[in-house]
């Protein structure tokens, strides 16, 4: 702008016309579609474009043609500021807008995808309800069998009971007040004690009805129990943590120890991995921890009482570490993960089972 005033002052002196070429281009500048726009979304830095234009006309009449060229050029100094404006005003606008519709799709997304979540669950409570049913209402019924078969049977249907026994326990742990727990458990105690004192039919129709029923009262338990953690989400935990080799079933995630006891009581190696799953089991509140000792083999009168106080050395080690839900079975040796006709292999079948209770499905 210096040197175009210094042009004007020139032209001045040599008796040149500088004021009107200047006016003209303002002019021209104004009236562009883009200083239109400066004047919607810029109108203050518009406003004193059109003051500058004003002095320079005003200047043009007095016959102050160096003053006309210097207002003539702060007014297209001010147009063209306008028009930066109002470029930024436009592209702030946009990407305002453009913000807040990648907002409204991303919050439909999310809902969306919690809405299929929901439908997903309650697709699947859905079919494990009718599983469920349909293994309870509708067994398949067990004709008479030959010795051998009976024999299959009873080793079958106690293991059905055990089940029952472990799935009822854990719909305690979730909700004592489930409907139709009491139910099962009466169901389950006499189905105990027709096993203890079977004399030909074993019931083993009976056995998978229990079992149908406790599983479904461990459904009806979590539906009134509070939110927690996906079991996905402690399996991962778990995995991660290292040595442990976490597996899940119908009651939640299952941690095994082995060789936990020397005697009666816990091995210093068993006391630290319970100490390292009850902090596991106290920053998940929302589960319960059922423990289940398993035998090799059949245990006797002595070797069965030696296992209620190692039950409860284990409830009380998870106790003293801050584990507030926490509950105990005794399975003998009726879930034999090895043969237990393998003497080579059946000790394994000798284990402590840790099972954080899952309040969801």
């Amino acid at each position: 702008m210096k040197l175009l005033l210094v042009i004007a002052l020139g032209l001045v002196a040599c008796g040149g016309p500088p004021a009107l070429s200047a006016l003209d281009e303002m002019e021209r500048i104004r009236t562009a579609p883009s200083t239109r726009e400066g004047a919607e979304l810029a109108p203050q830095t518009y406003a004193q474009a059109e003051l500058e234009r004003a002095r320079a006309k005003q200047a043009q009449s007095a016959g102050d043609p160096a003053g006309a060229v210097l207002y003539a050029e702060r007014a297209v100094a001010a147009y063209s500021h306008a028009f930066v404006l109002a470029r930024l005003a436009r592209a702030t606008r946009d990407l305002d807008t453009a913000t807040r519709s990648l907002a409204q799709a991303d919050e439909r997304a999310r809902a969306a995808a919690a809405r299929r979540a929901e439908l997903d669950a309650q697709a699947d409570a859905l079919d494990k309800e009718l599983r469920v049913l349909t293994e309870r209402f509708l067994p398949a019924p067990s004709g008479p069998a030959d010795p051998k078969r009976e024999a299959a049977r009873l080793v079958a249907a106690r293991s059905l009971a055990l089940q029952a026994r472990l799935l009822c326990g854990a719909a305690r742990l979730v909700a004592p007040q489930a409907p139709g727990l009491a139910d099962a458990e009466r169901e389950l105690a006499s189905l105990e004690r027709d096993l203890e004192t079977v004399r030909k039919a074993v019931p083993i129709d009976t056995a998978a009805r229990v079992r149908a029923a406790c599983l479904q009262t461990l459904t009806h338990a979590r539906r009134v129990a509070k939110a927690a953690d996906e079991p996905d989400v402690l399996v991962a935990e778990l995995s991660a943590a290292g040595g442990w080799e976490p597996a899940r079933d119908e009651r939640g995630v299952v941690v095994l120890l082995r060789g936990a006891f020397r005697g009666d009581t816990l091995t210093s190696d068993a006391s630290t991995k319970l100490t390292s799953l009850a902090r596991t089991a106290v920053a998940h509140p929302g589960y319960a921890v059922q423990v289940v000792l398993h035998d090799a083999t059949p245990p006797t009168a002595s070797e069965a009482a030696a296992n209620v106080r190692r039950a409860e050395r284990v409830v009380q080690a998870l106790v003293d570490s801050g584990v507030t839900s926490v509950k105990s079975e005794l399975a003998g040796a009726r879930a034999p993960v090895m043969d237990p006709a393998d003497t080579s292999a059946r000790a394994r079948n000798a284990r402590l089972e840790l099972v954080f209770v899952s309040p969801s499905r």
